[in-house]
């Protein structure tokens, strides 16, 4: 039987001949005790909401792990200044998300031919049983979550986005990494951002009984930083289209494009439709330039 390390080594170099930037692997079992797995019950989903004015019932929500799985792979690609329209929605997706889509479909489909595994290609969102990215590229050893509540790589900071599978077979992990590009950084990508995300702690260790916390040390607020988002989705659909019912199934196709993995139909939209996503926090970020 192959071994597991030689394994490991040919699946990072398959994912990077099929176009990733980074590839590692993760042990499932870890990944059930990183810190976002472990705090998603108690802050929830809702991004309309802080978790402390949230009413209960977030203990039901946990990551629907196969029970077979045992591994995951995980693949980032990156998305640099130099083509901003990689992460540009264009009513059925965005063109970054489908090259991660289809290396993880291509990487599945040899998984399962050459080495006889089974594999379970994740969507994006954790509510349509996705798993926290951000914690498997860490766990991987593809970087580290800086104070932008971002994943920085060393190759690239944090211009490059991420997708994973499981697979029922144990292979030799590639990571943490011990890397920290925080620790002497004037923090530019707080400044930077246009809504003040990183103004306040929203988090701290005891309330939520554990140490590591969204943007290191609990400087994040999602909510305030999903108004941004939120802008951003009404000024392109109320751009484009004139009635109300349009607008509204347009900023629905934005939130639900993960369901499916596909998206909307291409024809729907017209190609002058996009949603620019704000990236202040992420382009300044020194690391990796």
């Amino acid at each position: 039987m192959t071994s597991d390390s030689l394994v490991t080594e040919t699946v990072m170099e398959k994912a990077r001949s099929l176009g990733a930037s980074v590839a590692g692997i993760a042990r499932v079992e870890d990944l059930k005790q990183s810190p976002s797995h472990l705090i998603y019950p108690k802050i929830g989903a809702d991004l309309e909401k802080h978790w402390r004015d949230a009413q209960k019932g977030n203990e039901s929500l946990e990551v629907a792990w196969p029970e077979d799985a045992v591994s995951s792979v995980v693949i980032g690609v990156e998305h640099g200044p130099g083509e901003p329209e990689l992460d540009w929605w264009d009513g059925k997706g965005t063109p970054g998300n489908r090259i991660l889509q289809r290396i993880n479909r291509e990487i599945s489909e040899w998984l399962e031919s050459a080495f006889g595994c089974r594999t379970y290609k994740l969507p994006y969102l954790v509510e349509k049983n996705g798993i926290f990215l951000k914690d498997a590229a860490v766990l991987a050893g593809l970087g580290s979550v800086g104070i932008n509540n971002l994943v920085v790589t060393p190759e690239y900071g944090p211009r490059i986005r991420f997708r994973a599978l499981l697979i029922d077979r144990e292979l030799q992990p590639t990571g943490p990494l011990e890397f920290n590009p925080c620790e002497s950084c004037g923090q530019p990508c707080r400044a930077a951002c246009p809504k003040g995300a990183f103004a306040n702690a929203v988090y701290t260790p005891r309330e939520l009984d554990q140490a590591v916390l969204p943007g290191t040390d609990g400087t994040y607020d999602r909510v305030v930083c999903n108004t941004k988002l939120e802008e951003q989705i009404e000024e392109a659909s109320k751009a484009m289209r004139a009635s109300e019912q349009e607008h509204q199934e347009i900023r629905e196709s934005v939130q639900e494009f993960e369901e499916c993995g596909a998206g909307v139909r291409e024809e729907d939209f017209g190609p002058e439709f996009c949603v620019k996503f704000c990236r202040e926090c992420e382009l300044s970020c020194p690391a990796g330039e």
